[in-house]
């Protein structure tokens, strides 16, 4: 078993494999752009554009997350430095962006219903982006974990966007 402080096992966003592990590709973890309405229209006028996108404030799970700044340069953003809001909770992400706090990159499965009703809204429709996992499992313990392995590969096989 792996001492206190080492993983055995991990979901993430790397396709190579760190020493010692074995990669499984997952499939695709769609994330969108929200924003409360109110939000939307206090800082884009009801409209999204790429100036008002360099002045609204943002929402950023760390300070290694990079999606928002992936999701606004696919939009032709360039070098931005908006406000930033680091809440390193995914169910505080979303409450942060129900409540008008900034714009986020959010997991669709977890925006869903929001977006259905109505409390949030996507900066820009059909523009959602696509973020690969990976199951990584260190090698000596594989054996050990094989029944984990086929249970995360059947759940992400499921869950997961699997093209992407």
């Amino acid at each position: 078993m792996a001492a206190p402080g080492e993983v055995s096992a991990a979901v993430t966003g790397h396709a190579r494999a760190a020493p010692g592990c074995d990669v499984h590709a997952l499939g695709h973890l769609r994330y969108v752009a929200t924003a409360s309405p109110a939000f939307m229209e206090r800082h884009f006028d009801g409209i999204f554009s790429l100036p008002a996108l360099a002045q609204a404030p943002m929402l950023v799970f760390n300070p290694k997350d990079r999606l928002q700044h992936r999701w606004a340069e696919a939009r032709g953003a360039a070098r931005f430095h908006p406000p930033i809001h680091h809440l390193p909770s995914s169910q505080g992400f979303v409450d942060a962006a129900l409540c008008g706090l900034g714009w986020g990159m959010n997991p669709l499965s977890l925006v869903q219903e929001h977006l259905r009703r109505g409390t949030l809204v996507t900066l820009v429709p059909d523009a959602p982006l696509d973020v690969p996992l990976y199951w990584q499992v260190t090698r000596a313990l594989a054996p050990a974990l094989k029944r984990l392995t086929t249970a995360v590969r059947k759940t992400a096989q499921d869950r997961l966007n699997l093209r992407a």
